[in-house]
């Protein structure tokens, strides 16, 4: 995850500082079957180096939608990683949510979860 900081400007103008997570995961919408999946289980994503990591116009918003009470985004998409890959999932939507979900401290990210792809 190192690889990807948040840049710092973009945490103040959603007044990140300012606002402590009061539940371990965002609130989140839609009809499937949603289940609460731990941070540290979801493989981080690996992305190509002369690919920016963040798009400022979709993590924004995501940030700011975690402190509004009303606002409810929908769960991630993650896969099954095969065993003693180190990690249980992997993102296949969702890479804004589940990047802002570690930045301010939440401990688990409602996910939809796949069957696993041919990798």
């Amino acid at each position: 995850m190192d690889d990807y900081v948040i840049p710092a400007d973009w945490l103040a103008f959603c007044e990140i500082d300012s606002w402590h997570a009061e539940s371990k995961c965002y609130p989140w919408s839609g009809t499937r079957a949603v289940e609460l999946v731990a941070i540290e289980d979801i493989q981080p994503p690996r992305r190509d180096p002369d690919m920016e990591p963040f798009r400022k116009y979709k993590l924004v918003p995501v940030l700011l939608a975690f402190m509004s009470p009303e606002c409810a985004l929908p769960p991630v998409a993650v896969e099954p990683l095969p065993n003693g890959s180190g990690f249980r999932y992997r993102v296949t939507n969702g890479f804004h949510r589940s990047y802002a979900s570690r930045a301010v401290g939440y401990i688990s990210i409602p996910a939809v979860i796949n069957e696993a792809s041919e990798l």
